[in-house]
């Protein structure tokens, strides 16, 4: 119970100074980059170095990239990453993500936004994730400078865990490779600041409830995103996210830490 409270104040308190992940939770918003319509193209490219606490020591580099297209009405977002990991003594592909959106700008203040992901984690566990849905995204608040967003959906999601991510000492005898198919609930909430020329702020909350066992399986989790702007175009970003996940289908930690420095491109 205090674990879960302490995740829940976490999740909360995610706005003052922090304590990113490709796993049960893909944080989206932090590239759905605020359309302007002054521009009809616009994204970013990010290389980092990772450190992380999982069953052995994990290093990482990475390189992710995101681009939103705009025409007339219409708004297109491709994001992808790929990481490449040292585990242990075994260097492994570690995971990796392609997202698509659609939105619809017509209304100003409503919007429905089709999407489909795919994600894999080898070191966490996660074998493949398939997902898609449709969220409900209410733009409460777009200006020069400041967007504040709401959204609300249900997702179809596949996923398939094996045991790489669990320590040896809670390995069962039946190590099969676990495979679910369920439809959850998603909502979230998302703050995009910018001040002035010199600094980024980004950030974003989710909650993703189990529709059949809405308070015993759920999923919390929060990112944490600065960015100082070097110039127009390149910038250092500190970045850090976190997934709470209430019943995991095999026995990993049930809170998940990511924090990462790197160097973004934008155009």
């Amino acid at each position: 119970m205090a674990r879960k409270l302490g995740a829940i104040l976490l999740f909360l308190g995610i706005i003052g100074i922090p304590p990113k992940a490709i796993s049960q939770v893909l944080h989206t918003e932090n590239f759905n980059v605020i359309i302007d319509t002054a521009k009809t193209f616009k994204g970013n490219l990010t290389p980092g170095f990772r450190y992380r606490n999982v069953k052995k020591d994990f290093f990482e580099i990475e390189n992710a990239a995101d681009i939103s297209v705009r025409i007339k009405n219409h708004a297109f977002t491709i994001a992808n990453k790929i990481e490449y990991s040292i585990f242990g003594k075994e260097n492994i592909m570690s995971g990796g993500f392609l997202y698509l959106e659609y939105i619809n700008l017509r209304n100003k203040k409503i919007a429905f936004e089709p999407f489909f992901q795919m994600n894999w984690n080898e070191a966490r566990g996660l074998d493949s994730k398939y997902a898609g849905g449709i969220n409900l995204r209410w733009r409460a608040l777009v200006k020069n400078s400041t967007g504040f967003f709401f959204g609300i959906d249900s997702l179809y999601e596949f996923e398939s865990w094996d045991y790489s991510g669990v320590p040896d000492y809670l390995l069962p005898v039946d190590q099969t490779a676990i495979e679910v198919n369920r439809i959850r609930g998603n909502s979230y909430f998302s703050l995009k600041q910018k001040f002035g020329d010199l600094f980024d702020l980004d950030i974003s909350g989710y909650f993703q409830p189990n529709l059949s066992s809405f308070f015993n399986n759920y999923r919390l989790a929060g990112s944490f995103e600065l960015t100082y702007n070097i110039t127009r175009f390149l910038g250092l970003r500190f970045l850090y996210q976190n997934i709470y996940d209430s019943a995991p289908l095999v026995p990993i930690d049930e809170l998940y830490h990511d924090v990462n420095f790197g160097i973004t491109i934008s155009f």
